[in-house]
């Protein structure tokens, strides 16, 4: 690129890579199978080479979290079971045999774990849920939500999309409670991120990229896109958010504060969804052009 950044193809992935995360030497990813037993976990060293298959036949698998030793994911089942029968998955980053956390999930979706549990998002029974890292008996942490879709955790609290019309962006403890909402009347909220201060996420309807105080408050649009944006996945680092527009086909960031955007890599052959970043690159799933992609620096 003219600018000094460098795309990196990490892997090409003809199965259509989804969710991605990263950590300090590989980048995983999900492919979904398409409500079929056909969905895989693959990884890739951050510097390129052969990828590693870590799972396979699992049942349309989208997003994916991470610890020191495991990947997560949900398997939102097939369309055939009317989506009764999602999954909660893992498996050791060295690889394994898969290990099934929950089981009869109503379309679990979206998923995070911190150091004692897995979280995840049911958007068929409208329900948030969370289990222990070994497995064991599920624990209902909201109900009668509007189609919960992504989440995340922090030390104190879970937070997800309820990705409707009028649509919201919430918060629970993690031991349970009463859920608090953080805003309200949004476009169709899709992804969410937080940090230290801040919850972050995309509209997907209406293009804009928002945050909230963690504890609430005043909502601020960070970045007023069009409704043909179509904005998905989001990432945060210490100076600014960054997000994919699969529809505009555009990787793009803007300084946490707001102001002026950046694009930072626009194809109009591609489709960027999920997005990841650490301290020098940004990496994003394509499931159009089929890759896994980094760009450096950010």
């Amino acid at each position: 690129m003219t600018d000094g950044r460098c795309i990196v193809r990490l892997a090409f992935d003809g199965n259509g890579p989804q969710a991605l995360a990263v950590d300090a030497t590989s980048v995983y990813w999900t492919t979904s199978g398409e409500s079929t037993v056909g969905g895989t976990i693959v990884k890739a060293p951050l510097a390129g080479g052969s990828p590693t298959t870590l799972a396979t036949s699992q049942v349309d698998n989208v997003f994916i979290a991470q610890d020191s030793t495991s990947i997560y994911w949900t398997n939102h089942g097939t369309s055939q079971s009317k989506y009764t029968d999602g999954m909660v998955m893992k498996v050791s980053k060295s690889g394994g045999t898969p290990v099934t956390l929950a089981s009869n999930q109503a379309g679990p979706w979206g998923i995070a774990v911190d150091a004692n549990s897995v979280y995840w998002a049911n958007v068929f029974d409208n329900t948030v849920m969370k289990v222990p890292l070994g497995g064991g008996t599920p624990t209902m942490l909201a109900s009668g939500q509007a189609t919960p879709s992504n989440i995340v955790v922090d030390k104190t609290s879970v937070y997800w999309t309820n990705n409707s019309a009028g649509g919201s962006v919430m918060k629970v403890p993690l031991g349970g409670g009463t859920p608090t909402t953080l805003a309200s009347n949004l476009n169709y909220p899709l992804g969410i991120t937080v940090d230290a201060t801040s919850v972050y996420w995309t509209n997907h309807s209406d293009g804009r990229i928002m945050k909230v105080p963690l504890g609430g408050g005043i909502s601020t649009i960070l970045f007023s896109g069009t409704t043909s944006d179509g904005p998905k996945g989001i990432a945060v680092d210490t100076t600014s958010v960054y997000w994919t527009s699969g529809n505009a086909r555009t990787i793009t960031k803007v300084p946490l504060a707001g102001g002026s955007p950046t694009t930072l890599y626009s194809d109009p052959s591609s489709t960027p969804s999920s997005i990841a970043v650490d301290a020098s690159s940004v990496y994003w799933t394509d499931g159009n052009v089929l890759t896994v992609t980094k760009l450096s620096p950010k």
